[in-house]
């Protein structure tokens, strides 16, 4: 059980491809964009948060990529 929490450790994301992104950067979202919160209607607001990775790496991420 603990294992497959850490099976993804260490690897690349899915969405990155070398040839098309060039270095790898991790303060770099490499998956498909999505409508940014401003852009989201009320009636699909439920749908929006639905699709949220929310996961403890994606949290960090989210962190990490954020311009202060």
């Amino acid at each position: 059980m603990v294992l497959g929490l850490f099976k993804n450790l260490g690897r690349l994301p899915a969405g990155y491809n070398e040839r098309v992104h060039g270095p790898y950067d991790p303060s770099m979202f490499y998956g498909k964009k999505d409508l940014a919160l401003s852009e989201v209607k009320v009636g699909e607001l439920g749908s929006w948060l639905a699709r949220r990775n929310k996961s403890p790496s994606a949290m960090v991420g989210a962190i990490s990529r954020s311009k202060f």
